[in-house]
């Protein structure tokens, strides 16, 4: 508890200034709520002394009453304002924060967790504090100020009435603390069966094409229906729990009202009391009732914002990627290539592996070079350049930049020279244009954009859009084919320049003229300065320096176009098979 006490203090102390302005103007507000009924009573006590010369103290009276009403709204709109709006900006910081923390994360943390487990935090758990900052702080100003100050004045109209007042306020208040313990614990049941639900939807939701390919409708229906139940079964016991609680506090005025009607009356009729001051009384009553009606609602936010709080911890307090690694200065950060790669006996195993991926891997490479990767599938090509690029971190003293341990350097600053187009393209539902411009914080160049798009095989196809650049790709890109997205992905890495590209098996979605055309502008014309080329293709392998050939992730062989039809198996049988393809197409 003292832990998400803390945390809340972190937010809310920045915003302090706010809450004492709402404060103070919580304060007036009760105070002007329990002034008035005063006023009242003294009104209509003249009204019960009759009209001969009470008529100018009645006005007066009147108009007082008017005037505290009007400040009323007045101070009461002002201090919800000066309570919620910083609750709002808690909001907007917590998630900008969290999404910072989020992209800090490795890949260890996404293979553990869901995006519809991640959402629901971002979205419920959040949503939780603000209303805990906004509401929740208002409500606990209100309930301390009116439980204070109201029995105070009742206090002072009848000790022995307010105490038969406080007798059933304690009987409820120790229901209602009770109910609540229940109700925390099956509010923690109902968020994670949420954050399943979300997963499984959104995991459904990406893989509908998969679904009605293989006719599986039943058993995501049924995947989906038995979270669903849980999360129904879960939320009804909370509705349970809530439906007795809440009439509870809610029909507290009511029995207050009883209590003073049956006592207060007979003070009335036996003189104790007058009809003004009974009803100054029942003003005050109904005014300790809001606050103990609100009480409820306070401890339903209070429990959910804490369980909330306990969930957005998980997040903070995990320690990112780069977190314990300082940023290079701008100097280095710009000379960070400058002599190129070393790989000195590279070995990584997976989180979740039992055996590493890759083995005693050792090669260089120098600015300028264009360096290949090929092997069978599975056998460590992504893996070694998700090393190269800082996406995995194999550990200390295995790849250097220039004389500098990658394992030092933040992943920011390697993708600040390293660009690369991956296998598994990701397109943002926006304009062609910004998908390819994205990585630039100024606005789109037009030439330099033209030039890309025509280096990455594009420009016909743009050309056949109606809106050109503008027009939207859709959810993931789903309105353009595999080929368009890995050309647009392509395009993007151009744009952003940097001192290696590595393009991971980019031609493998494309047809043989397009891959001549590809092979001509980035690599014969050298579009960047260096660049790594994961490919089983001979026709792209050949244009390179020198080649790494991977088998079970070790190297297998190393060497140009020539040096490895004699040495390595695997390259001269892809070689020879991609000849004969080609001498078949020319027959046909």
């Amino acid at each position: 508890m003292l832990s998400k006490l803390k945390f809340l203090l972190k937010y809310t102390h920045q915003y302090r200034w706010w809450y004492t302005g709402g404060i103070i103007f919580l304060i007036l507000t009760v105070w002007t709520s329990i002034t008035i009924p005063g006023f009242i009573q003294k009104t209509i006590d003249l009204i019960a002394a009759g009209r001969v010369g009470n008529e100018s103290e009645f006005h007066k009276n009147v108009l007082i009453i008017v005037g505290l009403a009007v400040g009323l709204i007045l101070v009461r709109t002002l201090s919800r304002i000066l309570i919620f709006f910083p609750a709002r900006l808690i909001e907007r910081q917590l998630k900008g924060e969290m999404f910072q923390k989020l992209a800090s994360f490795g890949k260890d943390y996404y293979d553990k967790n869901s995006t519809g487990n991640i959402i629901s935090r971002v979205n419920n758990d959040i949503n939780g504090v603000r209303m805990i900052t906004g509401f929740g702080i208002l409500q606990i100003g209100n309930i301390l100020l009116s439980l204070s100050l109201t029995p105070y004045m009742m206090w002072k109209l009848s000790p022995m009435l307010t105490l038969y007042c406080i007798i059933p306020m304690v009987v409820v208040f120790f229901i209602v603390r009770y109910g609540m313990k229940v109700m925390v614990k099956n509010t923690h049941a109902r968020m994670d069966t949420l954050q399943m639900l979300s997963g499984k939807i959104i995991s459904f939701l990406s893989g509908n094409s998969v679904i009605k390919s293989y006719n599986i409708y039943e058993h995501a229906e049924n995947k989906v229906e038995t979270d669903n139940i849980s999360y129904y079964e879960a939320s009804l016991k909370i509705s349970w729990i809530r439906s007795f609680v809440i009439p509870l506090l809610g029909n507290l005025g009511q029995i207050l009202k009883i209590i003073i009607f049956f006592v207060g009356g007979m003070y009335v009729i036996n003189g104790k009391f007058t009809i003004g001051e009974l009803t100054e009384y029942i003003a005050y009553a109904a005014l300790l009732a809001h606050p103990i009606m609100g009480l409820g609602w306070v401890l339903t936010i209070f429990q959910q914002g804490m369980v909330g709080i306990s969930s957005i911890q998980t997040i903070m307090d995990r320690k990112g990627t780069d977190d314990d690694r300082k940023a290079l200065p701008e100097s280095k950060k710009k000379e960070l290539f400058k002599e190129g790669i070393r790989v000195e006996n590279l070995n990584y195993t997976y989180h979740n592996g039992d055996k590493p991926v890759l083995k005693d891997i050792s090669f260089s490479i120098k600015p300028g070079q264009i360096v290949g990767i090929t092997g069978k599938v599975g056998s460590g090509k992504t893996t070694l350049i998700q090393c190269l690029n800082g996406y995995l971190r194999p550990g200390a003293g295995q790849i250097f930049y220039g004389d500098i341990d990658a394992d030092s350097i933040r992943s920011e600053d390697i993708r600040s020279v390293v660009n690369t187009v991956s296998q598994e393209v990701f397109l943002f539902s926006d304009s062609i244009e910004n998908n390819i411009g994205l990585t630039s914080d100024e606005t789109i160049d037009e030439k330099r954009f033209d030039d890309v798009i025509y280096k990455s095989a594009f420009a016909d196809e743009l050309l056949r859009f109606p809106k050109k650049g503008q027009t939207m790709v859709g959810e993931k890109g789903i309105m353009l084919s595999g080929g368009q997205k890995q050309r647009i992905s392509l395009a993007r890495a151009l744009y952003t320049q940097g001192e290696l590209l590595i393009l991971d098996d980019v031609f493998s979605a494309v047809d043989t003229d397009t891959e001549r055309f590809l092979i001509k502008q980035i690599v014969e014309n050298y579009a960047v300065k260096s660049m790594v080329v994961i490919s089983n293709r001979v026709s792209v392998l050949e244009k390179t320096d020198f080649t790494i050939v991977l088998e079970d992730g070790k190297m297998a062989a190393i060497g140009n176009h020539e040096e490895l039809l004699k040495y390595s198996d695997f390259y001269r049988d892809i070689a020879k098979l991609q000849q004969e393809g080609e001498t078949k197409k020319e027959r046909q």
